[in-house]
């Protein structure tokens, strides 16, 4: 079954109750009527059920993986990743109450999920079908609604234990059940589902729960477990089991290309290598008759684009924007200053801003790419950056939808379960082990571009200097000659912020490389930009990504350009003769204290803008203190003041022990009076 085009189109309207009308000759006994007892009755009905079961944990606008800005992905992730460049209230600033009603949806919906798995597991054995099959499908199930109480206890802590279906709308008494007890539910729960569902290589596709996505996830269960507040440190070696089965399934590898990993989501395509469990996200464009579309981390955490053009650009607008302690995470580049070797960067976070305007002789989405270059004290050019993991411009669908896309969200990555995997052995043998160094190091060779044997360009030799060129209308096209993808930069040096382009899919960052034009004088002794002369160098400011091949340089003059055309000037790419080092120093690994930090700041280069990062802090039990460190950050910012910077402190302001818990809805505790309220709410 293919879920990314039947969960959308096959809602959950499955009749639980049978319809009555209220006209007196009405006949009460219709031909036609469905219960539960009726409905479920073979594989082919529980099918568009257990699409419902799915369809819950995605409901637009529910908070929970819908991919909004009120979804957990979002204004609930606001740490040391970025934070929102906006006025306003909520989690976004670490201020809210109980009443506050995206809190109120999450909790509802959540719920609202659990319930339709309950009735489902409930209806389930009566169905006629294969054991196969219905063991399938009841392991699903078992872990969808594991999966949301999971969700419950890691932001609310004590909740209410639901595990029957209830037909009684009026009850609503439920005593809450105690942290601990809830995690071996949620694992007992995924282990038994484990066993039966199916493997992923059934589907080749991660769009259904299959073992390598219960693996994965009880991998990360286990940790939560093991760590604040439970402390249940068995859980390590549990952790450590389910990370290694999936590490030793040969269905699963790192993608060689980090931006391969993502391409994919944005492009409704799968890749079952490393993303183990997607959230599906249905949208194929505004003229397919089907209306069940959400926004997706394209659009709510992406870099803006202020409007659509057919097959230029796609609309993105949100205030979310990056820290620099995430941006500084990553190692800078010495030389090409506006670039790193760890390609993660300039993927994860745009160096650019853009818009679709002509350029080059055709209506192109243009990249400004911040000045830092020329400026690299000025922390706003920093601060001023969006998120760029989930780029929209890569997206296929056209007519499109101004804000709803069909970007998966990916739960579970393989590269996420190298890093727990790495996490469990060091705290199960207090330190750093090899096995555990190994796999933070896998990581790390594939961001810096060695996976696969690729090289970085060292620098781009000018062998002929041309003539006739004028400043500000010359191109250098890097073009990748195994795919002919291309970056194309369309300003010379001088210039304080470079403009380029993309054409095709480019596989990574791009490669930013300007052309420098020897500066003549007028007659007044003031630089002559109208005078025509040859090229003085190539000016590399970004390597971009590595490359399998030697890519081929072409300098020319810009379409459309005021000045005349300049001809002859060629330059070749020479590429790096030793690969940077991606392999962790001495001091990273010489301590459990370091490596554990190490594997934090791992996972924030990794795994930032996936949804994770708060809930990590809260299990290592240093929310607050990252939060603050992030705020000092914004307060010695050089060139950063007024209300952008009350954006990047307040959260940090706001940030106390009260919010390592979520405050359990007020109309609740209305509805519930066996419900306590968390501490300090």
């Amino acid at each position: 079954m293919d879920m990314n085009k039947v969960i959308k189109s096959i809602l959950f309207g499955i009749a639980f109750f049978p319809l009555t009308g209220c006209l007196s000759n009405l006949d009460l006994h219709p031909i036609d009527s469905d219960t539960p007892n009726t409905f479920f009755k073979d594989s082919a009905a529980c099918a568009k059920v257990l699409v419902g079961c799915y369809d819950a944990l995605s409901v637009p606008g529910g908070g929970l993986f819908d991919g909004s800005m009120n979804s957990q992905f979002v204004i609930w992730n606001v740490t040391d990743e970025m934070y929102n460049a906006a006025a306003g209230t909520g989690p976004k600033v670490y201020s809210y109450t109980s009443g506050y009603a995206p809190n109120a949806t999450m909790y509802k919906n959540l719920y609202a999920a659990i319930q339709r798995c309950c009735q489902f597991l409930h209806y389930l054995p009566d169905a006629k079908m294969t054991t196969e099959t219905k063991l399938a499908m009841e392991g699903e199930v078992q872990f969808i609604r594991a999966f949301c109480y999971f969700n419950l206890v890691q932001n609310y802590g004590r909740v209410p234990l639901v595990t029957e279906a209830s037909s009684d709308v009026n009850s609503t008494s439920a005593k809450q059940a105690e942290e601990a007890d809830i995690y071996d539910f949620v694992i007992r729960e995924m282990e038994e589902a484990e066993s039966k569902v199916f493997p992923i290589t059934k589907f080749n596709f991660g769009g259904r729960i299959n073992k390598s996505a219960v693996r994965g996830v009880l991998a990360r269960v286990c940790l939560f477990n093991a760590g604040f507040p439970c402390y249940n440190t068995e859980r390590y070696k549990d952790a450590y089991k389910w990370a290694k089965m999936v590490i030793d399934d040969p269905a699963h590898s790192l993608i060689p290309n980090f931006a391969e990993a993502f391409i994919p989501l944005i492009q409704d395509k799968y890749d079952i290598r490393e993303n183990l469990w997607e959230i599906e996200a249905y949208c194929k464009s505004t003229s397919d008759g089907l209306k069940e579309y959400f926004p997706s981390l394209s659009t709510s955490l992406g870099t803006n684009c202020s409007k659509a053009v057919a097959n230029v650009s796609f609309m993105v607008n949100n205030t979310m924007k990056i820290t620099k302690r995430m941006f500084s995470y990553y190692e800078q580049d010495t030389e090409a200053l506006l670039g790193s070797y760890d390609e993660r960067r300039n993927w994860a976070i745009a160096p650019f801003t853009n818009a679709p305007t002509k350029l080059d002789g055709a209506d192109r989405l243009v990249l400004t790419y911040f000045g830092s270059h020329k400026d690299p004290d000025n922390d706003r050019l920093v601060y001023d950056r969006q998120v760029n993991k989930f780029n929209r411009q890569y997206a296929k669908i056209w007519p499109a939808y101004q804000s709803n896309t069909g970007t998966n969200l990916c739960i579970v990555r393989y590269s996420d379960v190298l890093l727990m995997a790495a996490e469990a052995l060091c705290q199960i043998n207090n330190g750093s082990t090899p096995e555990a160094i190994g796999y933070v190091n896998a990581v790390r060779k594939r961001a810096y571009g060695q996976m696969d044997g690729r090289k970085f360009i060292d620098h781009i030799e000018l062998t002929n200097p041309g003539e006739n060129y004028t400043i500000d209308e010359v191109c250098v096209e890097v073009v990748d000659v195994t795919d002919n993808t291309a970056s194309v930069t369309c300003t010379t040096e001088e210039n304080k912020s470079p403009k380029a382009y993309r054409v095709g899919d480019v596989k990574g960052p791009l490669t930013i490389a300007t052309a420098k034009l020897p500066e003549i004088l007028g007659s007044d002794g003031k630089p002559d930009t109208k005078a025509t002369r040859p090229i003085e160098s190539i000016v590399l400011l970004d390597r971009g990504h590595a490359y399998s091949e030697t890519p081929k340089v072409v300098i020319r003059s810009l379409e459309g350009g005021k000045g005349p055309k300049g001809s002859g000037a060629t330059a070749i790419a020479v590429m790096k003769d030793e690969s940077p080092s991606y392999e962790l120093p001495a001091e990273a690994t010489d301590s459990k204290e370091a490596f554990l930090q190490t594997i934090m700041d791992e996972r924030a280069r990794e795994l930032c803008f996936e949804g994770w990062r708060r809930l990590d802090l809260k299990r290592w039990h240093n929310l607050v203190e990252v939060l603050q460190a992030t705020r000092d950050d914004g307060r010695n910012a050089k060139g950063v003041n007024g209300a952008q910077l009350d954006y990047i402190m307040t959260p940090g302001n706001n940030v106390s022990d009260v919010h390592y818990y979520l405050p359990i809805p007020s109309g609740e505790i209305m509805l519930n009076p066996e419900l306590k309220q968390n501490e300090g709410w």
